[in-house]
Order: C-alpha cells, then sequence, then structure tokens
C-alpha cells in the first residue's frame, strides 16, 4: 500500500532509490519463497509473473533520468520539411 503513494509523495531521488530497494528486495523474497515446500503450478506460474514485474520495475527506476523539476515529457512530433 505504501508503494502506491510514496511515488507521488516523493521527489526524483528517493523515488527512484526506494523503487529499487524496495523491488530489489520483493524479488528476492518472491524468489524465495518458490524454495519453501513443494509449490503449487499455478503458485509457480504466479510467482514467476511477480518475479519479472518487480525486476521490471528494478531495471526501469535504475534506467530513470532526471529532466528537471516540473519538466513533462511530451509526444515525440517529427520535423516538418
Amino acid at each position: 500500500m505504501a508503494m502506491v503513494v510514496l511515488p507521488r509523495l516523493l521527489a526524483y531521488r528517493p523515488n527512484r532509490w526506494v523503487n529499487i530497494l524496495v523491488g530489489a528486495l520483493m524479488t528476492v523474497v518472491q524468489a524465495a519463497t518458490l524454495f519453501v515446500g513443494t509449490p503449487t503450478l499455478y503458485y509457480v506460474f504466479f510467482s514467476a509473473i511477480e518475479i519479472a514485474t518487480t525486476g521490471f520495475i528494478v531495471w526501469s527506476a535504475w534506467a530513470w533520468r532526471d529532466l528537471g523539476a516540473g519538466t513533462v515529457p511530451g509526444p515525440v512530433v517529427a520535423p516538418t520539411a
């Protein structure tokens, strides 16, 4: 629940690092749960989806670039001749 609110409240740098740390932690925890007992097939399936998603969040946060305060990227427009 906190990761729904925090990205809207935090500044760029803390937001980026919180996403990297929490995403990495959740990826490791979910991967570790696959080795506790014998997981069912649907648990392995949904765990793989969660691991891929949190891995993408970590990669995406790692690749973020600071666009500056108040800058919102707009659509890419081809130059006219």
